[in-house]
């Protein structure tokens, strides 16, 4: 990247970078397994970081950064000091310390809850006297290419003593050289912090998709550039207190996306369940259509209440946030940076809208449980009045059968009989007495056929209780 125009080379004294990098350890209803899938991924990246490190011994940190096993983690610290060499610890400390050249850097990986934390410190010591700005890429190697999920925080901090320069073109290099590629000044935040100048620039990453829905959390890449030391030791006092803040900041991001996703998944659905109610008669319904709505329902209920979970943690991330402020302000004895009191409003405001959501997305529970009852109603009235023409069939079937075999029992005795009245004198029965016999035979055998099915009917049909 080409130095400023018109402009003699930028300097900083004390060129620090801090860096904070979240990652789930779990997530809200999400299996046991996915905890180890999520600490390789924590440790994949951690391998970047600390392929580069090296101790004041000259030995390598991929070969000191361990993890403790899964099994005895608990919030804190989450690195194995079993094997660290000396020069690379503090006592009662849970950082590691190295020493690249004239860079010193220190490391944390922590446990909080549900999340892992990677904090690092890389810096060059004001003793080495004034450096070129172009020097902060050489504290950020691998930084980049991190894999970020709940969301990463990276501030490129230092003593800049030169007020004549424009600090916006100087802040706008240092973050075009990080990302490699041109950033504009009109593209920052601007900011004051302990009245110094401050620089924002957040990017959204696109992390997972839900039903085709990104969710995205934050890269917030920042530039402070302090006026003198006595600036500089007055931010190192909140470093601490701004990883907490900036956890409660990457979280609330990372739900909100969430919970806008869930929002538009339940609104479709509710579309849909209202537009079922409204079209019920005019739709068929059958068993399989009825089996169909419980796990619809089912799904409406559970990411409804996935909703809700994802609102309360908001306003938890919320409380937490504001505490942060406050420790800040209190340390510093000055108002925090402009944008980060206007993201505490803003998130109130998406709070308030996402509980109004939930009010009305609510209602769509019970219009399933009435739209079940309603084709659980329909569909065994269609049943009833099927069984009713089946046994009716069967009845017919009855009927027809015993009229048949009636048929076949009277039919020559009727015609005899007939004979004997119509034929006298003759060997053979007549024409006339074989039509005639027939004809009364097929009346006989009917209405015996009828009586015996109606008496069947009756006895199948009627509570045997």
């Amino acid at each position: 990247m080409a130095q400023i125009q018109n402009n003699p080379i930028v300097k900083v004294e004390s060129p620090t970078l801090h860096l904070y990098y979240y990652r789930l350890r779990h997530g809200i209803n999400e299996p046991a397994n996915i905890t180890q899938d999520r600490r390789n991924k924590f440790q994949d990246n951690l391998n970047k970081i600390t392929s580069h490190l090296r101790s004041s011994t000259g030995k390598k940190g991929s070969d000191i950064v361990k993890l403790i096993p899964t099994e005895k983690e608990h919030d804190g610290t989450i690195l194995d000091f079993s094997s660290v060499p000396s020069e690379c610890r503090k006592l009662n400390n849970d950082r590691l310390y190295f020493e690249t050249g004239i860079i010193h850097s220190r490391l944390a990986a922590r446990r909080f809850n549900d999340t892992y934390i990677l904090r690092l410190i890389r810096y060059v010591p004001s003793a080495q006297g004034e450096q070129s700005i172009d020097f902060f890429d050489n504290l950020c190697d691998h930084i980049s290419e991190l894999d970020v999920e709940i969301g990463q925080t990276v501030i490129f901090a230092g003593i800049f003593r030169n007020q004549s320069q424009s600090t916006d073109a100087i802040a706008a290099e240092c973050l075009s050289n990080f990302y490699n590629k041109n950033i504009s000044p009109d593209e920052l935040i601007i900011d004051k912090f302990l009245s110094s100048p401050f620089y924002i620039y957040p990017q959204k990453v696109s992390v997972k998709t839900i039903d085709q829905y990104a969710v995205e959390s934050e890269k917030l890449t920042c530039v402070l550039l302090y006026q003198n030391e006595q600036v500089e030791k007055e931010a190192d006092k909140i470093y601490n207190i701004l990883q907490n803040l900036l956890l409660s900041y990457h979280k609330i991001i990372y739900f909100y996306s969430q919970s806008l996703i869930l929002k538009n998944i339940l609104h479709q659905q509710y579309r849909v369940i209202e537009s079922l109610t409204e079209d019920y008669a005019q739709k068929k319904w059958d068993k399989l259509s009825l089996s169909q709505l419980p796990q619809q329902s089912l799904d409406y209920y559970k990411r409804l209440s996935f909703l809700e979970d994802q609102a309360r943690l908001l306003e938890i991330h919320q409380s937490n946030y504001r505490i942060c402020l406050e420790e800040i302000e209190q340390k510093i004895g000055q108002k925090v940076p402009k944008f980060f009191s206007d993201f505490n409003f803003k998130i109130d405001q998406n709070i308030k809208q996402i509980k109004s959501e939930i009010g009305f997305l609510t209602p769509g529970i019970g219009l399933y449980e009435k739209l079940m009852l309603s084709v659980q109603t329909q569909v065994s009235i269609n049943e009833d009045t099927i069984r009713d023409k089946q046994d009716k069939l069967g009845q017919v079937f009855t009927g027809l059968g015993t009229a048949i075999a009636v048929g076949q029992i009277v039919s020559q005795p009727v015609t005899n009989t007939l004979s004997i009245y119509l034929d006298k004198g003759k060997n053979q029965p007549s024409l006339v007495s074989l039509w005639l016999g027939a004809f009364l035979t097929i009346t006989v055998s009917l209405l015996i056929g009828y009586g015996i099915s109606i008496k069947i009917y009756q006895w199948f049909t009627k509570d045997k209780s």
